[in-house]
């Protein structure tokens, strides 16, 4: 059993991420491919397009053989605990040879030299990464500075964002020492952020963008995703964002004091006080954006903080969550994914509950799953799709 781990978002699954697979097969050669997925919630800090069963569905009709849920607390979070949750997940499984992931750089060397550095962290690094902070730089920028001095150039490898994550998959393959064997290959045609729409491989975040030209994003993704798009549409489901949810996220920061706020994770500084009086006084949370956004807190990073919030997550609930991967949940299989499993039951290869089927039993090990899925149900448009506890209601979409 050979097998290659990737980790996505799919949001939505388009072009580039055929592109990906279809080099992922090549390169290594796999007969399997296991995805980790972000679930209702991605790692921009808002929620996906359409819900993880959707996109789980689209996974298996692009080729993949078992899909498995990336923890909400670790799908919202940093690059680095994004990356590594996932990195852990694929580690328990015990049959994952290698993985494969998309990159700016398309080379592996220059990637895991500043891994190595990230993971070890030298005294000259330190200090010099402390040094920058001091300075009031937002810790990316002060990292990036300081591996640019410790390196003498890093070549702008720290200022794209598949770049970044690919260092922080390495990373973490490090710390784990990990047997898995990393690949990487070149991201083509466009840029994570752009939003222009300039052929048919484009970004997730231009085709969310263009999403109401449906004849411009047909042609960036297969047509069965395009499809599932469609679908969800029609049935009240999506597309979701972070302003779908606006009502709530400003209502629960106004019912909180800042004494309360001041506990949530990544809070400091006195950002409670800006994030109370910005909500406020907003009416929609890119009003309340503009108002808190600086150098040291970016959009993304905030998205997150919303976030944190709306969940109840405090730096106490975050690090409890985050000591280690305590189960694996299963949102998608093929008959393919479906002998993986099979393998890896019989050969008791894992030593943490796999979910494959939830009941009232897992509801613990899934409490933060399940809340954040019964908040992402009312940004739906259908009331009949608005109920609770749908993480223990549905079962894992199988082809």
């Amino acid at each position: 059993m050979k097998a290659t781990g990737i980790i996505v978002e799919y949001n939505p699954l388009h072009n580039g991420h055929i592109y990906h697979l279809e080099q992922t097969k090549k390169i290594t050669n796999c007969d399997y491919i296991v995805a980790i997925m972000s679930g209702n919630f991605v790692q921009r800090g808002e929620p996906a397009l359409i819900n993880k069963w959707a996109r789980a569905e689209a996974a298996l009709k692009a080729g993949i053989d078992l899909v498995i849920e990336l923890p909400v607390i670790y799908s919202i979070s940093s690059a680095e605990n994004f990356a590594y949750g996932a990195i852990a997940i694929l580690n328990k499984l015990k049959i994952i040879d290698s993985i494969c992931f998309g990159s700016e750089s398309g080379s592996l060397e220059p990637l895991f030299k500043i891994s190595q550095i990230l993971a070890d962290e030298p005294k000259e690094y330190k200090n010099l990464l402390r040094n920058y902070l001091k300075q009031g730089l937002q810790y990316p920028k002060a990292r990036e500075f300081a591996l640019n001095t410790y390196f003498k150039d890093t070549n702008n490898l720290l200022q794209t964002s598949n770049n970044i994550l690919g260092i922080e998959y390495l990373k973490a393959l490090i710390k784990l020492n990990s047997n898995i064997k990393p690949y990487t290959i070149k991201r083509i045609k466009n840029n994570y952020n752009d939003i222009n729409i300039t052929s048919n491989i484009a970004s997730a975040t231009s085709i969310r963008h263009n999403l109401d030209n449906c004849e411009l994003i047909k042609t960036t993704m297969p047509h069965f995703s395009f499809e599932i798009i469609q679908r969800e549409k029609k049935l009240g489901r999506g597309p979701i964002n972070i302003e779908n949810l606006k009502d709530l996220i400003l209502y629960k920061i106004r019912s909180l004091t800042t004494s309360e706020l001041s506990k949530i994770h990544d809070i400091s500084e006195g950002l409670e006080n800006k994030i109370k009086y910005a909500a406020e006084e907003s009416s929609t949370i890119e009003d309340l954006l503009n108002l808190v956004q600086s150098k040291r807190y970016t959009r993304t990073r905030l998205q997150r903080i919303l976030l944190y919030i709306l969940f109840d997550i405090t730096r106490e609930v975050y690090l409890q969550n985050t000591k280690e991967i305590n189960y694996i949940r299963i949102l998608a299989a093929n008959s393919n994914g479906r002998k993986i499993l099979k393998y890896i039951k019989d050969n008791e290869l894992v030593d943490i509950p796999i979910i494959i089927n939830p009941s009232r039993y897992d509801k613990d090990l899934l409490s933060l799953d399940i809340k954040a899925t019964d908040i992402y149900v009312l940004g739906y448009s259908n009331p009949e799709y608005k109920t609770a506890k749908q993480d223990l209601k549905n079962k894992p979409v199988l082809l």
